[in-house]
């Protein structure tokens, strides 16, 4: 079946013969990890600056590489097969691990005696994952990198070095950033701060274009948070509302997105990123941002706002903790130059854990 748009290319004077040599362009790949991504472009962006010279954002944001960040927060369903292979095995459980309390699935039969295992019931595919710390999204990254391994070495390397995780009194010892050749990782919060705030088509008093907008919504007004349509509400996020559930909506479900198109950038979780914030004292805390599903509407829009930030020890799991999974740009192929003239015909066309304050440095308790 020729596709709606197809059609209209054709109606403006494109050949089938043309069609056959763009087509498969213009078709996104599926990445081998199964999860679907979306290219951050646009490398050597500006980085936000702020009013307050103080604000820990202010200079942060640029990138001066293309990646490619998760469509959604990862999913139950994604959630379920790396912890069937981390838990429905003979040799014994892995250490930082520990199964959620928020998320789709249910408990099944395991394989393995003395194994656990779960199974995604109908319709709860897309349902987003909490209770999940960073340790636990470093080993999900490396179980990427490592094609989905069942050995117990495709869990504990790869992007990150999961020997290195540990305390030295109160200071974690956690590999700071991903290894070099890293093929997934935890999105640095500059690299999360691009693909939430930053708009490469937003125009400027000027005349130029690429800027920063407050909210993740692509706009400098607050999101509406609420139920979605789909569920008889109008909201745009994920918070600020105890029914229905907020934990048993799927991702996806609000049309709302950022710049590039990336779903639930506000509620659903708060996500993790792989910096880190360090003290004077030593003491330090893995950054995390973006509101979560149970924020009153108050606290999640302070949370959303782009100077807004939090940070947490990265053992730490509670409820609120998410992810989005980062990758690498595929090599340059044949289909460029394709695609490029497709864009060109077109437009000829037509918990109880502590936080850091993000001014002053000081503990407080986690925003809502």
């Amino acid at each position: 079946m020729i596709s709606q748009h197809i059609r209209y290319l054709i109606r403006g004077g494109v050949t089938l013969a043309s069609l056959a040599l763009i087509a498969p362009c213009a078709v996104a790949q599926n990445d081998p990890s199964g999860i679907e991504f979306i290219t951050i472009t646009h490398a050597g962006n500006a980085p936000y600056q702020s009013i307050f010279p103080s604000d820990f954002v202010n200079g942060r944001g640029g990138v001066d590489y293309e990646y490619r960040l998760g469509k959604f927060e990862v999913t139950t369903s994604q959630w379920v097969e790396f912890f069937n292979a981390a838990y429905d095995r003979s040799d014994g459980f892995l250490p930082h691990l520990r199964p959620p309390d928020f998320w789709g699935a249910a408990p099944t039969t395991p394989n393995t005696p003395g194994g656990l295992r779960w199974t995604v019931p109908t319709g709860n595919d897309m349902r987003p994952v909490g209770d999940i710390s960073w340790r636990m999204a470093a080993m999900y990254c490396n179980w990427l990198h490592n094609d989905k391994g069942t050995d117990r070495s495709a869990f504990m390397n790869g992007a990150y070095d999961v020997s290195t995780f540990g305390f030295n009194g109160g200071i974690f010892t956690d590999q700071l950033a991903r290894h070099p050749e890293a093929r997934y990782w935890i999105p640095t919060w500059d690299e999360w701060l691009k693909a939430a705030h930053y708009d490469p088509n937003k125009m400027n008093s000027d005349g130029s274009t690429g800027g920063w907008w407050q909210y993740s919504n692509g706009s400098d007004t607050p999101y509406v948070y609420g139920p979605p349509p789909s569920m008889g509400g109008v909201g745009e996020a994920n918070a600020g509302f105890t029914t229905p559930s907020p934990f048993a909506i799927p991702l996806g479900s609000y049309a709302t997105t950022s710049p590039w198109g990336l779903y639930d950038m506000a509620g659903g979780t708060t996500e993790w990123t792989e910096s880190v914030r360090t003290f004077a004292t030593g003491e330090r805390f893995r950054v995390f941002d973006g509101s979560h599903w149970g924020q009153n509407a108050f606290s999640a829009e302070i949370r959303d706002r782009i100077s807004e930030w939090g940070g947490e020890y990265p053992h730490i799991p509670t409820y609120e903790f998410g992810f989005r999974v980062a990758t690498v740009v595929p090599a340059a192929s044949t289909c460029a130059p394709a695609g490029v003239f497709l864009g060109l015909l077109c437009a000829r066309r037509r918990r109880p854990s502590s936080c850091v304050d993000s001014r002053s440095g000081s503990y407080r308790a986690s925003w809502g």
